[in-house]
């Protein structure tokens, strides 16, 4: 699909071969479109909606909206032009012939380039982000680190109610820092202390 700074750079100029047909065909077209699609049409072609209804009067229609419309509703762009008598199905091998018989061949092959240079840029992005995926198992492992067991506390240290509250408020303040083993810490002494 070609996009909206794409169809911009086409002129305005009226390529319709049957005035006629082109005024109805876009009529009827627009006509059964959703408000939505009506919207992507304009954004598309960085047109206004007058500017479609000029179309219904007029019968010209310029490369720009031919192919905003088309490619919104899944038509081809010659079936608005006049040139065929069904809709078809927007298919990007009839648009670059379609684009290609306008004159529109160096901007194809731009397009083409921005593609492909979009392309290469996505595989980069992608196969870093496969690299740090990779690396992330090796760090969270190594962050992982066992759990010391608990200790028991020598019968000679006297450790009061008041020292195990700042002892475990401080653990808490780890667990909020963000640090694994005391998060695991915390974890276990509510289990005890809740004798689950």
């Amino acid at each position: 699909m070609v996009n909206a700074a794409f169809i911009q750079q086409l002129k305005q100029s009226n390529i319709s071969k049957d005035g006629a047909l082109t005024s109805r065909r876009t009529k009827e077209l627009w006509q059964g479109a959703s408000s939505d699609s009506k919207q992507t049409v304009c954004e598309l072609s960085g047109s206004a909606k007058a500017t479609v209804y000029r179309i219904f009067k007029t019968g010209g229609i310029s490369a720009k909206l031919a192919l905003a419309i088309a490619q919104v509703l899944g038509i081809n762009p010659r079936y608005l032009t006049g040139e065929a008598e069904e809709p078809g199905i927007y298919d990007e091998a009839d648009v670059t012939n379609f684009l290609s018989r306008l004159g529109y061949d160096k901007l194809l092959v731009e397009q083409e380039k921005a593609a492909r240079r979009a392309a290469r840029e996505a595989a980069r992005l992608k196969k870093e982000a496969e690299a740090a995926a990779a690396e992330a198992p090796a760090e969270a492992a190594a962050e992982a680190a066992p759990v010391p067991a608990a200790r028991e506390v020598p019968s000679n240290e006297i450790v009061t109610n008041e020292d195990i509250l700042v002892l475990v408020h401080a653990l808490e303040i780890r667990a909020k820092a963000g640090n694994p083993e005391a998060k695991e810490l915390l974890r276990q002494i509510k289990l005890l202390l809740l004798g689950c």
